[in-house]
């Protein structure tokens, strides 16, 4: 079944975090795996592939950075996972041609439907989620 890879876990973490800091200016290599515990070789790598689709720009030097090309309202959660981890196709995983399939393939519009959430939107629902944790002793 689908699920996340290291790539695709830790590039929506640093295009959240991105996000988050979205109009406050350019955030460092560095800070960005270290809020969100991501490796730094591995995060150059995930910046990398995420400035060639567009998403993130960057400026080189000492006061060089990373931030999102765009206003996170403007960026779509699969648009982020489907360039991290290649597409959700469960219709594929099915090689028969009949009703199954049919059904692989109405799931995974739906499942699209729900991913189909702007960053802004995630991050907002993220600070509901944060401000609601209830904590049982």
């Amino acid at each position: 079944m689908f699920s996340l890879s290291s790539k695709g876990n830790y590039g929506i973490a640093a295009i959240l975090e991105l996000a988050a800091n979205y109009g406050n200016g350019l955030l460092h290599l560095k800070d960005i795996a270290q809020k969100r515990k991501i490796p730094k070789h591995y995060l150059v790598q995930l910046l990398n592939g995420l400035l060639k689709a567009g998403l993130v720009r960057s400026v080189r030097g000492n006061k060089g950075g990373y931030e999102l090309n765009n206003d996170p309202a403007n960026i779509s959660f699969l648009q982020v996972l489907e360039m991290l981890e290649g597409g959700i196709e469960l219709e594929k995983s099915y090689p028969e041609n009949d009703a199954v399939k049919e059904l692989f393939k109405e799931a995974e519009i739906e499942i699209k439907k729900i991913l189909d959430v702007s960053l802004a939107e995630l991050l907002l629902r993220q600070q509901q989620y944060d401000n609601n944790v209830i904590f049982h002793i």
